[in-house]
């Protein structure tokens, strides 16, 4: 297991706990404990996270940084796709162009930054439940205890519970149109249909919708011939009186956001692969009908006025989401992270620090968001 090195000179022993053990989090611990702070990272789940979108394009900035500290190597981790194609609903070529895009999986490199967090400072199946601030610092309280630290840094994900009692207002705002996904083993794609993915990004864009492809590693991270898995997104437009009976699982949960894989109920599922049919061009139609387990997330938009507050600060997509169009997500979660170790590594006064930082980071995550907007509603519309 790699450990990311601490910066020598930097912010000694400044105690941070950090809520939510995923991307942002995961990428907060490794920031914070090289600018030198002592950083707990606590998850509410008990087991290995799921993964959560399957596909990423991985964005050179964030692989540079982790190739530098010994994390990840983008060679080994990413497969890289040199050209888009654009198709029509027969499946012909409308036009294609040069565009190098390298990919990876969630659930791989996940692995990896867990990997580089150390077992004693990442405390599975413990959730943060509430705070209290003082002059002195943030007591962290536990479903089974009480933690006493001078940050609290909140990388929950878009449905922040910490975050709706920091600012109740705020709620993320659904974009009118969903993410259907599939994930598929290599050895269970035909070997013509896997082809036509080889080292090319295709996309459908129809009247009410877009439908992308592309190749990414197996969930150890594996990138040789055999060990991929094609991923698949179809953003659709729905009826907003049909979301209820869409995010309803099988056994009759109404979720907020997403239904995993395994749990769309039969007649969503059937409902899903005959629009397919009658909707996609072959190579995409193909697609969704080699996938078992097929799920859906809604897409919304999020964005905060505030980051910063005292002694507790937002991270990721606890603070902004925006629509996957950008491909920067995780990203965008890694450089707050980044941003946010970079500040306190300066020294001097704690809430300067955070005042310099949210005011970056805001900025950035204003602008990424309006670009999902424009982008999504320019396919959807």
């Amino acid at each position: 297991m790699s450990v990311a090195p601490e910066r020598p000179g930097m912010t000694d022993d400044l105690r941070v706990i950090v809520s939510g053990g995923s991307m942002g989090g995961l990428f907060a611990a490794l920031a914070l404990r090289e600018a030198g702070c002592a950083v707990d990272v606590f998850e509410r789940a008990s087991g290995e996270l799921e993964s959560r979108g399957a596909g990423i394009v991985a964005q050179p900035r964030m692989m540079k940084y982790l190739k530098e500290r010994g994390v990840a190597d983008p060679d080994e981790l990413t497969l890289t796709a040199d050209r888009r194609e654009y198709l029509e609903r027969d499946g012909s070529l409308r036009r294609e162009r040069a565009d190098s895009m390298a990919f990876t999986a969630w659930d791989a490199l996940y692995r990896r930054l867990r990997g580089a967090v150390a077992d004693e400072r990442y405390h599975a199946g413990r959730r943060v439940v509430g705070f209290e601030r003082d002059g002195e610092g943030v007591t962290v309280r536990l479903e089974d205890g009480e933690r006493r630290a001078d940050l609290l840094v909140v990388a929950e994900g878009g449905r922040s519970s910490t975050r709706e009692k920091l600012l109740p207002d705020v709620a993320p705002e659904h974009a009118g149109y969903v993410a259907w996904r599939g994930l598929v083993d290599e050895s269970d794609v035909p070997a013509d249909l896997l082809e036509r993915f080889e080292g090319t990004f295709p996309f459908y864009e129809g009247e009410d919708g877009l439908m992308l492809g592309y190749l990414i590693p197996g969930p150890d991270g594996k990138t040789h011939e055999g060990a991929r898995r094609l991923n698949w997104v179809w953003y659709d437009d729905v009826d907003g009186g049909r979301l209820g009976e869409l995010l309803t699982d099988v056994r009759g949960v109404e979720h907020e956001f997403s239904v995993p894989p395994g749990a769309l109920q039969d007649e969503v599922e059937r409902g899903l692969r005959t629009a397919a049919d009658e909707r996609l061009p072959e190579l995409f139609s193909e697609s969704v009908r080699a996938t078992d387990d097929p799920f859906v997330q809604t897409i919304y938009d999020l964005s905060v006025p505030r980051m910063a507050f005292d002694r507790v600060c937002l991270l990721g997509d606890a603070a902004f989401v925006a629509r996957p169009h950008t491909a920067a997500g995780t990203e965008k979660a890694a450089a707050d992270a980044i941003g946010l170790g970079d500040a306190l590594a300066e020294g001097g006064d704690l809430a300067d620090a955070l005042a310099d930082w949210e005011t970056d980071r805001l900025k950035a995550g204003r602008e990424l968001v309006a670009q999902g907007a424009r982008m999504g509603d320019g396919y959807m519309n």
